[in-house]
């Protein structure tokens, strides 16, 4: 399974787990990842891994490969949150 595969594996439990979230900042779900192996553990800079995947994949134009990313766009930067699929 790819680590693509696994970020929306860890997504789909936790909206099934948690049904009333609408929203919640990438970097809150870093324990979650690290939890299921995908990352070996965060940094001091909150949920760099997973900015640094979204980034890419926003980059290449794959961010649909993640379907609960969320992307607020800035001037100077992009926050990314996750939020169940409609």
């Amino acid at each position: 399974m790819s680590k693509i595969e696994r970020i929306n594996q860890v997504l789909a439990e936790y909206f099934e787990k948690n049904k009333n979230i609408s929203r919640v900042p990438a970097m809150d779900l870093m324990g979650e990842f690290v939890k299921a192996g995908i990352f070996n553990c965060d940094y001091e800079r909150e949920g760099l891994p997973i900015r640094k995947v979204l980034r890419e994949l926003d980059k290449t134009g794959q961010l649909n490969l993640i379907p609960y990313v969320v992307a607020e766009r800035k001037t100077r930067n992009t926050s990314w949150f996750f939020a169940p699929i409609k």
